[in-house]
């Protein structure tokens, strides 16, 4: 077998051009085997939305709201039910999302790179993405479409890092379109502003993507509050303290829900404030590589303090995981222990849900006291 794939890499010009020619294969025929799969999601939620908007006349069914989601993926709906009628029902509302998936890795490969202008590294992240357990579960398996707003914070970092704010706060913006949980990169944004590699004058560019996206929406008839309240009737609509997310609140019994959430957004909103203030006043400079290092701490310690999150909620940390694993091949375990436990809370069973989040937590304080913005002295004394 080893031989007969060492045979197949001499085919290609280079081996790095058969890795990355097999990744893409393999990647799309496992995606193509998970799309059958109908998920909870799928049955109750995507699969409907499908066919109200199919039987309510296609783009005047946006005036309904028939979906918890903002209007930007419900107009990916739109367009399968219209030009991708051929297709199943069930590839034609995962297409998206699989597609995104390559989109996602392309930007990652572009941030490795900049670490790693010439060699193989930034192609292997390419594959580790698009390889990644969590995201063909998410993608191919589920139907649900948490790499698109993951991919508009990874482009986000991406066109920060090579100074193009404007790019990047559009980034932002179209991911903050898609789904709330965007905002697990606004304590970033916050020291970027504070330390002024972000100007505000910029910052209503966010608003105004936001703004821009629901106008067809509009245009079809949905009041424009309805629009804007979306993400805050999204919050009163679950009860859990954690729906398979393996974080702190696994622990704690969801009947003591009106008391803990309350005290875990006051835990929130102070650890971003805090996790601000100590890198505002740190001396050091945000290069790259510390730019990576925070930007993986801010998608990771919001999901896992915050109440109410679920068992996707950590997907912006699986991607960011393995980007910081190629930043720091030392700590390439982070990546792995953030996979693993993002993996099990997929599979949905309680105790390894459970057990998975001591780990993930240890993992969030290495990762955290690693970082000598935050902790120069250790850093100082390991010299």
């Amino acid at each position: 077998m080893k031989h007969q794939f060492n045979r197949l890499l001499n085919s290609f010009p280079s081996p790095v051009t058969g890795y990355f020619t097999i990744g893409i294969i393999l990647a799309v025929v496992i995606r193509l085997v998970c799309v059958p799969n109908k998920s909870v999601d799928y049955k109750y939620f995507l699969e409907p939305w499908y066919d109200f908007i199919a039987s309510h006349g296609g783009f005047s069914a946006l005036k309904y709201s028939f979906a918890d989601y903002t209007p930007p993926y419900l107009y990916w709906i739109l367009i399968s039910t219209n030009l991708l009628s051929g297709l199943p029902k069930i590839l034609a509302i995962k297409l998206f999302a699989m597609t995104v998936d390559f989109l996602c890795a392309f930007f990652t490969y572009k941030l490795v790179r900049l670490k790693y202008p010439e060699g193989k590294i930034a192609t292997f992240a390419f594959l580790a993405v698009i390889l990644s357990p969590s995201v063909i579960c998410n993608s191919a398996l589920w139907g649900q479409c948490d790499v698109i707003y993951a991919t508009g914070l990874i482009a986000c970092i991406y066109f920060l890092s090579i100074q193009k704010q404007i790019l990047g706060l559009v980034s932002f913006g179209v991911a903050l379109s898609f789904k709330l949980q965007a905002m697990f990169l606004a304590p970033l944004l916050l020291i970027l502003l504070l330390k002024k590699r972000i100007s505000w004058y910029y910052l209503p560019l966010i608003p105004l993507v936001y703004i821009v996206l629901i106008l067809p929406a509009w245009f079809a008839g949905r009041p424009m509050s309805e629009l804007l309240l979306v993400y805050f009737n999204q919050a009163n609509k679950y009860k859990e303290l954690a729906k398979n997310a393996p974080n702190l609140y696994q622990w704690i019994p969801s009947n003591f829900y009106n008391i803990v959430v309350p005290i875990g957004l006051a835990l929130t909103i102070s650890a971003i404030f805090l996790f601000a203030y100590i890198v505002y006043k740190s001396r050091l400079e945000i290069t790259q590589d510390r730019l990576i290092h925070l930007a993986t701490i801010s998608v990771f310690f919001m999901p896992y303090i915050l109440p109410k999150m679920h068992d996707r909620y950590f997907y912006p940390a699986d991607i960011f995981s393995l980007i910081f694993a190629f930043y720091f091949p030392r700590y390439f375990w982070v990546a792995i222990v953030v996979q693993m436990s993002s993996f099990f809370g997929y599979l949905g069973t309680p105790i390894y849900i459970q057990l998975f989040s001591v780990p993930l937590g240890f993992t969030l304080w290495f990762v955290v006291r690693n970082c000598d913005m935050i902790y120069p002295k250790l850093k100082a004394e390991s010299r």
